[in-house]
């Protein structure tokens, strides 16, 4: 087939029949595989009509149908010109063909896991909607064709290439794990190139999101040639992230050896071949060994002695050869000639910036949430429910880092109704950034007295010092939720963006409901989980949900935990900065976390400093002590007097505001 990128239509264009099937990467992008048995089965896509020559969305918003781009076994696939002429890809799958609530709830999870998506090696999400007889997926469109149809035309891809091609791979697979997503359909067919010739993951019909504690799925899908053993053992093993690791290394035998480890033409014998790990290296091949050993890594048949994504970027493969800044279009028509001029200096630093593009070392804070509330149609006679279509996208998941999070999409009702009018939410805040203020003006008072050695206090014995509650853990989902964090009690909290903040102990035993009220700023009510009123059940599952998440995915900023500690000690507000994140406790203590992993805690309004160190060494001193040696007298930091005085202007600047 042709190299050449698909080309912008014009106006004659956009509503010319196509001359055959197109091949593009649209055409991967909406196959959905299945494991092939004897007696094949009719392709619903083939219920899918073609659209009208302009679709109308909701809002009235017109698309242009352009060319049949292609189809898979649920969906077909065209090119969409807006209103401004920009062209898009839209997957379009038939309702003819969502026969139950099943197949709805797929297609709708499909939607939510894309949509929340935003990374630039994954295709871009752009809208969804429907008209009479079909769903419409609009994607960006990725003219210059898939990775599979880079083989097909040029047989073999060069180590320079490869090495490009899987750290971008790696950068997007990251991102979905980080997120606990599941590709479970990574192949080369659905990995496509931009404009610029970079890669990009898309068609998430088989994704899921794995929910801890079990992180298990057990059905068998997936396509042929790149299913991993453990997902054709079904309900006898189940399978987890490891199954895209698995993937990634058929992904990467196959083009450096021009097809895939297991292929043969019977599915069957493929199966076979997989289930004894049944493969081998072509023995005329000039593919280096370093390659090989990579290779046989990924391809381990125990999911549990696969590399990690991050190992896999350790391997000395990615470093001792030729790696490229970028690929370009030279490479739709044969292995560009100009990799073996790179020096290895050149080629560490282009892997290095690869990898800061793809966001590898930049871990995601939020994870893919889907709830069964999110799949329920609003409207019994409207596939989407109206969270998901249309336009709404960019305002539903861009991050809020402003202190209080902004107005949320949670709707919680007052827990004594005190808030329920805009004047009382006015007065209220005013009434907690007074509160917050005079603690921030008694800690300042505090620092200066020690610093002046005139404080009133006696000289405080270093050998009976307690830890302060210390933020062990958080995830910032204040574009939808709120703010979630652990703390080392062990107790989980979601400071909400309505201003109510739900807190668990360790046992889940007792539930903490933090009411934000006008004459006191917050109340506390303690209760048992039976206990917990209707209207904060939601609230609570929220919790749940995320202290799955940080179990399962975030580590400890300390060792240990203080259980002894008091149980109501929460979180009043946080403030993320470009040098630090701070945490203002309900006890006056205020935690900096710092980006070179040191973090320091300012307790009891500031009779006492904690330092954390990147190994998660803790000491808790007096901070009369601290400032009279210069520094902590086990796990020092050479930089705390900078560190110190920062601590004070970010209070300083905090009471300002």
């Amino acid at each position: 087939m042709s190299g050449k990128p698909l080309q912008a239509l014009n106006s004659v264009q956009i509503n010319a029949k196509s001359n055959g099937i197109i091949h593009t990467p649209a055409k991967a992008a909406v196959s959905k595989p299945e494991i092939h048995h004897h007696r094949r089965k009719q392709k619903l896509s083939s219920l899918c009509k073609t659209p009208p020559s302009v679709v109308r969305t909701r809002n009235g918003r017109g698309y242009h149908r352009g060319m049949f781009l292609g189809e898979g076994g649920f969906a077909r696939c065209f090119q969409m010109k807006d209103e401004s002429g920009k062209i898009y890809a839209a997957k379009t799958v038939a309702k003819a063909s969502i026969k139950n609530e099943k197949t709805k709830t797929k297609l709708l999870s499909e939607i939510k896991i894309h949509k929340s998506m935003s990374h630039p090696n994954i295709v871009k999400f752009v809208d969804c909607f429907e008209d009479d007889v079909n769903v419409y997926i609009l994607l960006e469109i990725c003219p210059n064709h898939s990775l599979m149809d880079l083989l097909k035309s040029r047989k073999f891809v060069s180590e320079p290439e490869v090495r490009f091609f899987m750290t971008q791979i790696i950068g997007a697979v990251r991102y979905l794990h980080g997120r606990m997503v599941v590709h479970r359909d990574l192949k080369l067919g659905n990995v496509f190139f931009d404009p610029e010739m970079n890669l990009k993951i898309g068609d998430f019909g088989l994704a899921t999101v794995l929910n801890p504690p079990y992180n298990k799925r057990y059905t068998i899908c997936g396509t042929p040639n790149y299913i991993a053993p453990e997902v054709l053992g079904g309900k006898k093993t189940g399978h987890s992230y490891e199954v895209d690791i698995w993937a990634i290394g058929i992904m990467m035998y196959a083009m450096l050896f021009g097809k895939p480890p297991f292929q043969a033409k019977d599915v069957q014998v493929i199966y076979e071949r997989i289930k004894r790990n049944e493969y081998r290296f072509p023995s005329d091949s000039s593919v280096s060994e370093q390659a090989v050993d990579l290779i046989n890594m990924l391809l381990k048949h125990n999911p549990k002695s696969r590399p990690s994504l991050d190992d896999i970027l350790q391997h000395p493969w990615f470093t001792s050869g030729p790696f490229p800044s970028r690929i370009t279009t030279d490479s739709l028509k044969g292995t560009p000639s100009n990799f073996s001029m790179l020096t290895r200096e050149e080629s560490l630093i282009n892997f290095e910036n690869t990898k800061n593009h793809a966001g590898i070392g930049h871990d995601p804070t939020v994870p893919v949430e889907i709830l069964t509330s999110d799949l329920h149609s609003e409207r019994p006679k409207t596939l989407l429910p109206h969270s998901l279509s249309p336009d709404n996208n960019k305002s539903k998941y861009r991050e809020i880092i402003s202190p209080m999070g902004g107005n949320g999409n949670v709707n919680v009702k007052p827990y004594k109704s005190k808030l329920s009018s805009e004047l009382n939410r006015v007065t209220y805040e005013s009434k907690m950034v007074q509160l917050l203020n005079e603690s921030l003006s008694r800690t300042l008072t505090n620092l200066k007295q020690i610093e002046d050695g005139t404080t009133a206090n006696n000289v405080h014995n270093i050998d009976q010092v307690e830890t302060p509650v210390l933020v062990s853990k958080w995830v910032d989902y204040s574009n939808k939720h709120g703010f979630a964090y652990q703390l080392t009690t062990g107790s989980i909290g979601v400071l909400f963006n309505s201003g109510y903040t739900v807190l668990k102990n360790p046992e889940y035993t007792k539930v903490c409901i933090i009411e934000p009220v006008v004459e006191r700023g917050w109340d506390v009510h303690s209760m048992q989980p039976n206990d917990v009123p209707p209207f904060m059940e939601r609230n609570v599952e929220i919790v749940d949900f995320f202290q799955k998440y940080m179990n399962a995915h975030l580590s400890d900023v300390a060792n240990g935990a203080d259980e002894d500690a008091p149980e109501a000690v929460f979180l009043r507000r946080y403030t993320r900065d470009d040098n630090y994140i701070m945490f203002e406790m309900s006890n006056g203590s205020y935690q900096f976390n710092f980006k070179d992993h040191h973090k320091y805690v300012l307790s009891q309004y500031g009779e006492y400093i904690t330092h954390v160190s990147p190994a998660k060494k803790i000491e808790t001193l007096p901070l009369e002590y601290v400032i009279s040696q210069g520094n902590f007298l086990q796990y020092k930091d050479e930089y705390f007097d900078v560190k110190y005085e920062f601590l004070k202007h970010a209070l300083r600047e905090k009471i300002a505001m």
